[in-house]
């Protein structure tokens, strides 16, 4: 009997915590970023889309230049694509702490312009590792907007002309605005 009371108590109290009430969330959003392509400032665009469980979130997300970043003799892109996790802690009612890590693949590409014409396109495909930082805050039940700073270290770069895997790699900045369903709002 004292066998049976020990194993309720146990596996009941564990149950328990498993089977409360957790705030499922799920939001799209598109975000804005100003970072550094081969020594040059240039504006980024992206999308994203997750779920969210209590704090943890999960998404992808996508995001490429916006317009070349021009150096005397080369206009630079860059683009990646891959997954997000990051952990929200409540500062307030109203505002929210992120810290998170992106990691995804995508293409680096140089293109060598000589008096306005193109005189070809190196591509290499290059992966990205981005840890954050983010302070979100609502706008209303179902939007959201959060300012986002990090560090993109861009590896696979070393094989186009004169630019290495430093030359893409660099601090960020950027905006989003987020729709969706919002846990605990």
């Amino acid at each position: 009997m004292r066998k049976w009371i020990i194993w309720i108590a146990v596996y009941g109290l564990a149950g328990l915590g498993v089977l409360q009430a957790q705030s499922w969330g799920a939001h799209a959003g598109v975000t804005a970023y100003l970072s550094e392509a081969n020594g040059s400032n240039t504006p980024f665009g992206g999308l994203e889309a997750g779920v969210s469980r209590g704090r943890i979130h999960l998404g992808i997300y996508g995001l490429r230049t916006l317009r070349p970043a021009q150096t005397p003799t080369y206009e630079s892109t860059l683009e990646e694509y891959g997954l997000w996790a990051s952990y929200f802690f409540p500062a307030t009612a109203g505002l929210n702490l992120g810290f998170g890590l992106r990691a995804g693949q995508g293409a680096a590409a140089l293109e060598a312009v000589h008096n306005g014409v193109s005189e070809g396109v190196q591509e290499e495909v290059v992966q990205a590792f981005s840890p954050e930082f983010s302070v979100e805050f609502p706008l209303s039940r179902h939007i959201s907007a959060a300012v986002i700073s990090g560090y993109r270290w861009v590896l696979g770069a070393e094989n186009l002309e004169d630019v290495g895997c430093g030359n893409f790699s660099s601090l960020y900045t950027g905006l989003s605005l987020r729709f969706g369903l919002f846990p605990g709002r």
